[in-house]
């Protein structure tokens, strides 16, 4: 068991922390990354912010989502808010009428749809400039986000969090399987690149090379109908695992080759760097995250959105050896030790008497 760097010997100091963001009946990265993070730094405190439209979660729940964020708010000292959708600003502007400090992450790609209409994202961008700090999960996401200079300069790039076990197991020497073992793991959908799946099976199909391919997931209902219908339409044979605890998922994904994941979404895709400390190699699309994933660890192959034929070429030509020298800059760089001390000083300083918002005015760095 971990100890939080939040825990009983500086919580008073810092004072509570409400982590805001997520929905609780869905399960995915976002919801992922709120319960590793709670559990990294011991955040007791996490409210939902429902956001409306995803996964046919009502109007009505996230407007009681706000009432009881209200509620909570004279308890805590800062509010950490993960940035998935427009709706959870209305947090954001909520907690600063209140006087809170306010920490935001977003969980946005560029590739978003509403980061492609440049009114919408201009007015996004100027209700998140009344937060105290931004934490950006990778160095190019203000400029996929659009961020004019001043919001910019509120930023500062803090690390994402990998499952703690991942980052204590050694990474496992690995070497081309046979037959070639092919994973594809999202919440399914066609910008997820789960489609695109079944193109780079198809491509690898027309090159003779004997392979087995699975997909864990869900999606939603059009997509949980289609996928299947477009496996047997190819004459692909491809399993669906559907949705897997996280034990279960990662034992199969120890047992894999490649992960193919050509999303054209992923702001910063968390399943290739899971993928790369189970000894996995990654193909995936060269979006900015994960260009800048490739920088430390050149074994992440990248090819241009969704080009089934060049993941392909990637797949037959990944230098195996090199995998784990790669996942062990990763699996440093992700420590939960380091990723404690390094939220920890950076909360201690947004609630520092002297902390106003020049003190985030500070460029974003690696």
């Amino acid at each position: 068991m971990t100890k939080s760097v939040l825990g009983s010997t500086t919580q008073n100091d810092l004072g509570p922390i409400l982590i805001a963001g997520g929905h609780e009946d869905v399960l995915g990265g976002l919801e992922i990354f709120i319960s590793r993070a709670r559990a990294c730094l011991g955040i007791t405190a996490h409210q939902a912010t429902e956001t409306p439209g995803y996964g046919g979660i009502r109007l009505g729940r996230y407007m009681h989502s706000l009432v009881r964020f209200v509620r909570s708010l004279p308890a805590h000292k800062i509010v950490w808010l993960q940035y998935g959708s427009a709706f959870d600003l209305a947090y954001l502007v909520l907690a600063k009428l209140f006087g809170k400090k306010v920490a935001v992450t977003p969980h946005l790609g560029g590739s978003w749809r509403s980061m492609q209409n440049r009114v919408f994202r201009t007015l996004c961008n100027r209700l998140l400039g009344i937060a105290d700090i931004i934490f950006t999960l990778h160095q190019t996401q203000p400029a996929s986000l659009g961020f004019p200079a001043s919001l910019v300069k509120r930023c500062r790039v803090m690390p994402t969090f990998l499952p703690e076990a991942l980052t204590q197991e050694p990474v496992p020497v690995r070497s081309r399987g046979k037959p070639l073992r092919l994973i594809h793991a999202a919440r399914l959908s066609a910008e997820k690149g789960s489609f695109a799946f079944l193109d780079v099976c198809a491509a690898l199909t027309r090159r003779g090379v004997v392979y087995e391919a699975c997909i864990v997931g869900t999606g939603d209902g059009e997509v949980n109908a289609a996928l299947p219908e477009e496996i047997k339409r190819r004459g692909l044979t491809v399993s669906q695992m559907g949705v897997l605890p996280q034990s279960a998922f990662f034992d199969l994904l120890r047992s894999q080759d490649v992960l193919v994941n050509l999303s054209l979404q992923d702001a910063y895709p968390l399943t290739v760097l899971e993928a790369l400390l189970c000894g996995v190699a990654p193909v995936c699309s060269a979006l900015p995250g994960a260009e800048e994933m490739a920088g430390e660890a050149p074994a992440i192959s990248l090819v241009q959105g969704q080009d089934a034929e060049a993941a392909a070429d990637k797949i037959l030509a990944i230098d195996w050896p090199s995998l784990p020298d790669s996942a062990e800059v990763i699996r440093r760089k992700f420590d939960w030790s380091v990723l404690g001390k390094q939220y920890h000083a950076v909360f201690s300083e947004l609630i520092a008497p002297s902390y106003s918002a020049n003190a985030a005015m500070k460029a974003v760095t690696p």
